[in-house]
């Protein structure tokens, strides 16, 4: 196995070269969310990407965001992805909820749309004509003298605290771009860090077998401990982000490599439900 200085310098030219060839292609014309890619490599997971698509077809017309899939029934999920035929629909809507109430806790600004967020123009602002004075303050010449309704004030409802419900929905506030941008970012694929088990990491650990940044030998917890040590110090989101969206493109060729380089030392790749069903049967069997 090559040196740590060697593997983190191949893992820097590997992001530049995943950069160039995503935010030229599939990012240019691809508006989903970071959170629909982050959820895509679970519903990837031990199968393929015409299947997860498929699967997210589904999600898109049931559901109104990531978010309404966080707090709905597993069951309901499951039925969803089902319909679709992926494979484990169980074990995936229950990676899905975690995965998306665990991403909802860590991060307080995240688009959990489907798609992006739109960014709205910026509003015209007219200049003044030459020879016209500017609009006064709100505050400059105010008086005390009541203002009839007469005079145009607007009619309004005599109940106290009614609420223009028609006028929020009708006009609605749009969001600072600053926000927007944030909310749009990809500082989310973090989290693919955080758990060695949940779909984010389990499709990089496969990229990293595909191209020698972690040793096959190692199990899930050790090759994620591997692996940040390699990825780009100053760029460990881009690296996830970008990463996945690369194995997304060549899935079926990285999974079969990844999968013949794991086979002798165990599975790379088990569900979450597999995972606690399998870790169930060991604490009812030592009860016994």
């Amino acid at each position: 196995m090559a040196s740590a200085r060697d593997l983190q310098a191949k893992a820097k030219k590997l992001l530049a070269t995943w950069k160039k060839q995503l935010d030229g292609g599939l990012l240019k014309k691809d508006e989903s969310s970071p959170v629909t890619h982050l959820c895509m490599t679970i519903l990837m997971r031990n199968g393929s990407a015409r299947a997860a698509q498929a699967a997210l077809s589904e999600l898109r017309k049931r559901f109104a965001d990531w978010n309404e899939i966080r707090v709905s029934p597993i069951a309901e999920v499951e039925e969803v992805l089902e319909k679709a035929d992926l494979p484990n629909a169980r074990a995936k809507a229950f990676a899905l909820r975690r995965f998306l109430r665990d991403l909802f806790s860590k991060y307080t600004k995240t688009n959990l749309n489907f798609d992006k967020i739109e960014i709205p123009e910026a509003p015209v602002v007219v200049a003044p004509k030459d020879g016209s004075t500017a609009a006064a303050d709100d505050d400059e010449g105010d008086d005390d003298e009541p203002v009839s309704r007469e005079s145009g004030l607007p009619p309004h409802p005599s109940v106290p605290g009614y609420v223009d419900g028609d006028k929020i929905m009708g006009d609605p506030i749009p969001l600072d771009p600053k926000l927007i941008t944030e909310k749009n970012g990809i500082h989310v694929a973090a989290i693919a860090y955080d758990d060695c088990e949940r779909g984010p990491f389990a499709a990089l650990w496969k990229l990293a077998l595909f191209y020698g940044l972690v040793e096959p030998e190692l199990d899930a917890q050790a090759a994620l401990g591997r692996l940040r040590q390699v990825i780009p110090e100053k760029e460990p989101a881009a690296f996830a982000f970008y990463g996945m969206l690369h194995a997304r493109e060549d899935w079926a060729e990285i999974t079969r490599k990844a999968d013949a380089l794991r086979e002798k030392y165990g599975s790379v790749d088990k569900e979450e439900a597999e995972l606690e069903d399998e870790a169930e049967g060991k604490k009812a069997r030592a009860r016994k």
